[in-house]
């Protein structure tokens, strides 16, 4: 049970560092490069919408186009993310939570003070604020890494603290807007690129709440 719970914390860290990543900054060549290695040639029968928008994209990419590709995703990731377009989105869950929608609202002022009690600090030259999706995601990973370091030395009090902390801030935090950031994101993306993304997030986060309901139980019954 506890190698099974291992391999679901490892594959969750991933997928929110991945989401990340994505929202942090535009792909590069060698990035999508990556990912296209990545890519079975058949449909995997078991992967999501998500999964299957992002895959057909990286499917039909020409690894001789690459870097035109990386270009047109960084203009298009200006246009959303920048406010550079015409139908820009704004990954702050302040705007998503306030009446106002505005920045820097009570959202950024909770999700700050959730960093600090975990010790989390600011790092690198990320300089948006701390309630932007991609430091959110990072959140989260990082809770999946400390409750994977807890299973290592036998900390079972500590891994079950760290799970429940991720439920909390996924009820408190991401439930309460990236839904609706994911709709607003997958209806203006032009590229599968991104369309993708969207639908993965939205797919990762509306999964969550009967994940860890699952893995507080299972390192409950462990403990």
């Amino acid at each position: 049970m506890n190698a099974e719970l291992k391999e679901i914390l490892s594959s969750r860290s991933a997928t929110y560092s991945f989401l990340s990543r994505a929202y942090r900054q535009e792909p590069t060549a060698e990035m999508l490069k990556t990912l296209v290695a990545t890519v079975v040639t058949d449909e995997d029968a078991e992967a999501s919408e998500g999964q299957r928008i992002l895959n057909a994209f990286l499917r039909g990419l020409n690894e001789n186009d690459l870097n035109q590709v990386a270009s047109d995703l960084a203009a298009e990731f200006a246009g959303l993310f920048l406010n550079a377009g015409q139908h820009p989105v704004y990954p702050f869950e302040s705007v998503y939570t306030s009446a106002e929608r505005l920045m820097m609202q009570k959202a950024y002022d909770d999700v700050l003070q959730e960093y600090r009690r975990a010790g989390v600090e600011r790092s690198g030259d990320f300089k948006e604020p701390e309630d932007h999706i991609a430091l959110e995601m990072e959140f989260m990973a990082h809770l999946c890494r400390k409750t994977l370091e807890s299973l290592e030395t036998g900390n079972k009090a500590a891994s079950l603290e760290y799970l429940e902390k991720q439920n909390d801030f996924l009820l408190k935090h991401l439930l309460a807007w990236v839904p609706r950031f994911c709709e607003d994101l997958e209806r203006v993306a032009e590229s599968g690129f991104y369309k993708g993304i969207a639908k993965l997030t939205a797919e990762m986060v509306n999964a969550e709440k009967e994940t860890l309901y699952e893995l507080i139980d299972m390192e409950k019954a462990e403990g």
